[in-house]
């Protein structure tokens, strides 16, 4: 959540850190502003709501000469959404720009002087820096120490970028728990907070680690760890292109990745499939075949991901599955099975309690796995092994081609891991094989579907609310297609086991609750259709997903029939995400920037 860019160096900078925030607004928009030290001092802009306001307010501002900037696009999380709230935040000499929680900024509050102009966490560092800088000696070395003494009297999870008139031409900058990089060009000195911002500008880039701090100038690199002793800097390569991150003709960032998955699907298996069953180099057979049990750790979308992994490893694999939502399983003093593998999935890599999840198993002495898909994030580099998801930048802030690479990548392990313990047979083996080929075409969106919903949708914007129900591994399906449409539509929706509907939520069943039913052919078909039919008989609405007619349901949406529950399952999902799509689209909804929503929580 939040994004932050930096910049030093004698090029324009203002459009530079225009176009970094541009790449980075997916991570929050509530507001944004930039802050330009130049020969002539400092001059802020900041602007409530979408980019676009920030860049109307800078209006044809151009730098000249040295600066050094920073920028910011927020999320809010103390504080509304307020020019008084929007980052940077200054005082006399200087500006900050933070990404996120000081836990302590009520007590350092008290404990400055000067008034206080915002309700963020934030504006406590920019105090105190200036305070500690009251107090030292004159010299070179002044501004450092203050800012030194500044993070040490933090508590919380920050990036921080800080530029002050003391020390022109310089960024000070720190990390603790949220994700910082910089990169070192022939034309300045470049920040961020993700990949994203710095593709196409920088080559490599170094990705601070949690307690790293230090200044940097245009050619002049001092970086320090939290003891102060100097840090050998490791840059790493970027990717070299973000051509990716266009809409190229879709209305949204989420329709053309909903269109992608397709696409998305063969880049999975590239390499990872073949005759004679999965190959994955990331991890050694040997290396599985120690373990007795998994723990897969998530949040949110991935979480639902990890729940349907759940499914898929014991079946096939035959390995006792657990599945903890990573913001509760921290603080929960977790008994894990020390000959098990830990495993956390992340789209971003940088989430924040699923991080810390990982940093516990870790401390606890279990080997770790992370399924993600940003190479050199956080969580890449705190795991033991990874597999990386092969998703492409996915900008849509609900997620929909990331949920399709975690599930699939989910589905390789367990049938990997089945293979290593010798669980599969020949035919069960070929028979998965056959499946997973054949994903790409059920995941590939039919124009006659997806017309189908764009004139279904309408019917459906008003009402008290949805259920959507399935059982086995359409539950957490169920899960996933409540949240796409909660998270774009604003429409109450829940998902929930169609067997535990006659157990309390059917009371909620009349004309006005549309109830979205999952109800595939190769899976429990019967079940569910006895489910589908309580609710009918108490005038729910029902909405079928499935293969054949079935004369309960108000409205039908057919899919193709398949052998395999999974080839359902994936060509529901496409379903389910279009259906959110249209109908957040009738309602006049920003489905890439949903309110209150960013792409990466980087907070607790």
């Amino acid at each position: 959540m939040c994004g932050i860019v930096g910049y030093i160096g004698q090029q324009e900078a203002t459009a530079i850190l225009l176009e970094g925030l541009r790449e980075l607004e997916y991570r929050g928009y509530d507001s944004a502003g930039i802050a330009l030290l130049e020969g002539s001092g400092l001059r802020r802009f900041r602007a409530v709501g979408k980019l676009d306001h920030l860049v109307d307010r800078v209006g044809d501002y151009t730098t000249s000469g040295a600066v050094a900037g920073i920028g910011h696009t927020r999320w809010a999380t103390h504080g509304k959404p307020t020019e008084a709230n929007a980052h940077p935040h200054g005082l006399t000499h200087s500006q900050v720009v933070h990404n996120g929680i000081i836990e302590n900024h009520l007590t350092l509050r008290d404990q400055v002087p000067g008034d206080f102009l915002s309700q963020t966490d934030t504006e406590v560092i920019v105090h105190l820096f200036e305070a500690f800088l009251a107090q030292q000696a004159p010299g070179e070395e002044a501004a450092l120490k203050a800012f030194r003494a500044t993070l040490n009297a933090l508590h919380g999870a920050y990036a921080i970028l800080l530029v002050t008139e003391t020390r022109p031409g310089e960024i000070f900058f720190a990390r603790q728990g949220s994700p910082l990089q910089l990169s070192m060009t022939d034309s300045g000195c470049h920040f961020a907070s993700s990949d994203a911002a710095m593709v196409g500008r920088c080559e490599q880039a170094v990705y601070l680690e949690d307690g790293q701090w230090g200044v940097a100038g245009v050619d002049a690199l001092q970086l320090f760890d939290d003891s102060g002793q100097a840090v050998d800097p490791q840059p790493k390569p970027l990717p070299a292109t973000s051509a990716a991150a266009q809409k190229e003709g879709f209305r949204y960032f989420m329709e053309k990745e909903t269109y992608e998955q397709s696409a998305v699907v063969s880049d999975i298996l590239t390499g990872r499939i073949g005759k004679g069953g999965i190959r994955l180099d990331e991890l050694p057979a040997d290396w599985l075949k120690r373990f007795s049990s998994i723990t897969l750790c998530a949040c949110g979308t991935s979480y639902h991901a990890a729940l349907t992994g759940a499914y898929l490893l014991e079946r096939l694999a035959k390995v006792p599955t657990r599945v903890e939502i990573a913001s509760e399983f921290r603080y929960r003093e977790p008994i894990l099975d020390p000959t098990g593998l830990f495993a956390v999935i992340s789209q971003s890599g940088e989430t924040a309690d699923t991080l810390e999840a990982l940093k516990l198993a870790s401390a606890q002495g279990l080997e770790t796995l992370a399924l993600c898909n940003v190479d050199n994030s956080s969580i890449v580099r705190a795991a033991s092994h990874t597999v990386l998801l092969r998703a492409g930048i996915e900008k849509g802030v609900a997620s929909t081609k990331a949920f399709t690479a975690q599930v699939m990548a989910l589905w390789l392990l367990a049938i990997y891991w089945g293979q290593a313990r010798s669980e599969l047979s020949e035919e069960t083996l070929a028979r998965e094989l056959d499946a997973l080929r054949r994903v790409r075409v059920a995941v590939k969106v039919q124009p006659r579907v997806h017309d189908r919903l764009h004139r279904l949708s309408k019917r459906y914007l008003h009402g008290h609310g949805f259920f959507f129900i399935g059982r086995d591994i359409f539950y957490p399906l169920a899960l996933e297609g409540a949240l796409k449409l909660k998270e774009i539509s604003y429409l109450h929706a829940e998902g929930y086991p169609a067997g535990e509907m006659k157990h309390g939520p059917i009371a909620l069943a009349d004309a006005e609750l549309f109830t979205v039913a999952l109800m595939p052919r190769s899976c429990l078909h019967e079940k569910i259709k006895s489910n589908v039919e309580e609710l009918s008989a108490r005038d729910a609405t029902i909405v079928a997903i499935t293969t054949e007619y079935f004369e309960l349901a108000d409205d039908i949406i057919q899919i193709r029939a398949y052998d395999h529950p999974m080839l359902e399952f994936f060509e529901m999902m496409v379903v389910l995400q279009l259906l959110a799509l249209e109908i957040a689209v009738r309602l006049g909804n920003d489905v890439d920037m949903p309110r209150n929503l960013a792409k990466s929580v980087t907070v607790e």
